[in-house]
């Protein structure tokens, strides 16, 4: 009976993996969508190696702006972790397997040496389970041991749907989007325990202040 159920769950998630991402491209194309600057896509055009932070109800949509990127991103080693991978690798992007309860410190440093040899990173800043809108300590350490800077990214969203799961899932479709990316952060590499929480919070803030700006652009 397991391996039924596991044969079907892998079934299941490699549906989702191949049909999500063009769900996703198709729900983003029937938005309007303005973007005030472009540092995201034109950092990584480049190569220039950044650490990226983002809300978790915000994936949908950034999920689609990245695709094709190679960015890297953290996805939990749960049966819906496995779903989102599969998802993230339709949409061009790659993954590190880790989360809270396993492969934490494993998961990060996978992460940091990925950055410190030029590759972009991705974190979603309240993790997985939230609280929602409280960022995670997570993306400044990362930026600190890797020496990149810390970049935030957000959109305001009218019209769409949400989900009513704990981040509120924005799901854009048929909607005004504005995206953004906030003032890079830069941790540096001597940054005590203080600093890092004093960045971590000022992560939080600029990425609230990155959503307000869009948003009063709709």
């Amino acid at each position: 009976m397991t391996s039924l159920r596991d044969s079907l769950f892998h079934l299941g998630a490699g549906a989702a993996g191949g049909l999500s991402p063009l769900l996703i491209r198709a729900m983003v194309a029937s938005c309007r969508v303005t973007y005030q600057n472009r540092t995201i896509l034109e950092r990584a055009q480049r190569g220039e190696a950044f650490i990226g932070a983002l809300w978790h109800h915000d994936l949908v949509f950034f999920g689609d702006l990245l695709r094709g990127s190679g960015f890297t991103i953290l996805s939990s080693r749960s049966r819906d972790g496995e779903i989102g991978a599969r998802v993230a690798h339709g949409l061009g992007l790659r993954t590190v397997r880790g989360s809270s309860s396993s492969r934490a410190e494993e998961a990060l440093a996978e992460l940091i040496e990925i950055a410190r040899r030029g590759g972009c990173v991705g974190f979603v800043a309240d993790g997985p389970r939230g609280p929602r809108g409280v960022a995670k300590i997570g993306a400044v350490i990362a930026a600190k041991l890797s020496g990149r800077p810390l970049v935030p990214m957000a959109c305001a969203i009218r019209g769409g749907l949400r989900l009513r799961s704990w981040d509120r899932m924005r799901v854009p479709v048929f909607a005004r989007i504005v995206a953004r990316a906030g003032e890079p952060i830069a941790v540096p590499p001597d940054a005590t325990r203080a600093d890092c929480e004093r960045l971590r919070q000022r992560l939080e803030d600029e990425l609230a202040r990155t959503e307000a700006v869009a948003a009063a652009a709709l």
